[in-house]
């Protein structure tokens, strides 16, 4: 406002959990205040058991078709696998489908399994799997999709025509331990306390949101988020995820910690 001393760095809010702590201080280096509001608790795999199922089952269906989503979940997939004596079956499935990757640590994670991917999306979204998968699956065939832990349904179009879609999550993004801080920050967004708030995840963006609609501000989030408060995102995936929260993102960067930073503090230097 007009009359006020100008600030030195951008009020920051952190929604990170994992990478919060690493964040926060990379900010306030740069002269930000930052107030850290964990809008996840992190992603936790799930049993053993629920692995073993899911391979049991795969293995029996013997799907035409593989998609990996995520380099940790193909790791815990295999991880998993050795530990419940399933490796072997795992990649026979692997290697009797046709296997795609949505992103280049996706591929990692299938190579360490003795897979190559035949196709790795280009800019690493489910949308480009999906729509890469649906020009080629015909009616009836299986397609197994290994899932990232935010939800959602980014496969839905292979049901639509006709395909039988066989889903494993090896893990789940939790909610955090403590709404506490994650609806403080809901709160600074309504209030105007904030000038930008980071989204290091889809699930980050989408736990605000839940946080923001429990406590009876989901509308108000989304509309201080779509005008006075800027979102910034880390990566294609980070930035969809944002939008379909309902969202308006403004600064974008590659998905690095120190590039989301330097991103923030570029645009605040036009802004400020």
């Amino acid at each position: 406002m007009k009359g006020e001393p100008a600030r030195l760095g951008p009020r920051v809010g952190v929604t990170a959990a994992r990478k919060g702590a690493e964040l926060a201080t990379s900010f306030e280096r740069r002269g930000a205040k930052v107030l850290r509001g964990p809008t996840l608790g992190g992603d936790r795999p799930v049993d053993d058991e629920v692995i073993a199922t899911a391979i049991d089952r795969l293995a029996e269906l013997r799907p035409k078709w593989f998609a990996a989503s995520t380099g940790m979940g193909m790791r815990l997939l295999g991880e998993a696998a050795d530990r419940t004596g399933r490796r072997d079956a795992l990649v026979q499935v692997l290697e009797h489908a046709t296997v795609v990757a949505r992103g280049q640590k996706a591929s990692g994670g299938l190579r360490r399994l003795g897979v190559t991917p035949v196709w790795t999306a280009p800019d690493e979204r489910d949308f480009q799997v999906e729509a890469w998968l649906a020009e080629r699956v015909r009616p009836g065939e299986v397609a197994a999709v290994q899932l990232h832990g935010a939800g959602g349904d980014p496969y839905g179009r292979l049901t639509r025509v006709g395909a039988v879609v066989e889903t494993l999550a090896p893990y789940v993004s939790a909610p955090p331990d403590d709404p506490g801080p994650g609806t403080r920050l809901a709160e600074a967004i309504v209030a105007g306390d904030l000038d930008v708030v980071t989204f290091m995840s889809p699930g980050a963006a989408r736990g605000l949101a839940t946080l923001a609609s429990a406590a009876g501000m989901g509308d108000e989030v989304r509309e201080a988020l779509n005008g006075p408060v800027a979102v910034a995102t880390v990566g294609p995936v980070t930035r969809d995820g944002a939008h379909d929260a309902g969202y308006a993102v403004t600064i974008e960067s590659d998905n690095r910690t120190g590039a989301l930073v330097r991103a923030v503090m570029s645009w605040w230097t036009t802004h400020g």
